[in-house]
This record gives C-alpha cells, structure tokens and sequence, in this order.
C-alpha cells in the first residue's frame, strides 16, 4: 500500500483546510455535548446554557491554538483538538445540583490544582495504577454517563 504522505510532508493547502474542517466538525459535537448534558440536567436556563456551550467553545479553541504551536514549555505542539470530557460529567451534575454552576468551577480549579501538583509525581502514581484498575474506571465512566443519554 502506497502513502499519499511521507512522515513529516505537509498536503497541499486545500487538501490541509478540508481536512481541518473536517477535523473540526468531528469534534464540536463532543465539545457541545458535555455543557449541554450539565445545563440541562441542573435545570439552567436556556441562555445560561448556551453561556455554558460559548464559554466551553472558546476555551476549547484557545487551548486547541496553545497546545498545536506551544508557548515555552506549556503545550505539546501536535495537531490535536481540546475539547470537554465526559470523565466527569456525574461529578458536574451531582456539584451543580448542590452548589450550582459557582461549585462546578470552584470544583474544577480546586482539581486542576491537584492535577498540576500530582503531574510532579506521575511515575510513582502510575505504579498504583494497573491495567485491571484502569480498564475498571473506564468501565464506570461509560456507565455513570449512560443514564444522561
């Protein structure tokens, strides 16, 4: 089987703008999805919700731009799309039940504060962590959002 591309080519314009949008279309339907489940499921208003999709729009693009071209050390410098994750969308709902869109965010900077400290200590972490504990958390996010659905 013949590549259309060598390894470090780069496809002609219209061929990399066509694949972008494709690219781009695949994705908006996950980055939508995880503020639109969460509006909803906390009773929001619409226009709230639609604040939600906005706001995870824009941030997924902006760090779609810092990841794909990097600034300094921050940013892995490959064509990838950022968007929202589903991991914790039975966390969000049951946060947003009790304390609103405000706990939500608060909750989210309280555990994007732990990641940044725990990445300094990944390779004592990950030996905690087998295949068989992995393959079960994965099992229990695919069944904590089947109910959304």
């Amino acid at each position: 089987m013949k590549l259309l591309y060598e390894l470090n080519e780069k496809p002609p314009v219209g061929s990399t703008i066509l694949l972008a949008i494709q690219h781009m279309l695949a994705s908006i339907g996950g980055i939508i999805a995880v503020p639109l489940i969460v509006g909803t499921a906390i009773g929001l208003p619409t226009s709230d919700v639609v604040t939600l999709i906005n706001a995870a729009l824009f941030v997924s693009g902006a760090i779609t731009i810092v990841q794909c071209i990097g600034f300094g050390p921050v940013g892995i410098r490959l064509p990838v799309v950022m968007g929202s994750s589903f991991a914790f969308l039975g966390i969000a709902i049951g946060i947003g039940k009790a304390d609103g869109v405000s706990g939500i965010m608060g909750a989210a900077l309280v555990g994007a504060c732990m990641v940044i400290v725990s990445a300094f200590f990944m390779e004592q972490i990950r030996k905690l962590f087998p295949p068989v504990v992995s393959g079960v958390v994965v099992t229990l996010i695919g069944l904590t959002i089947l109910p959304s659905q």
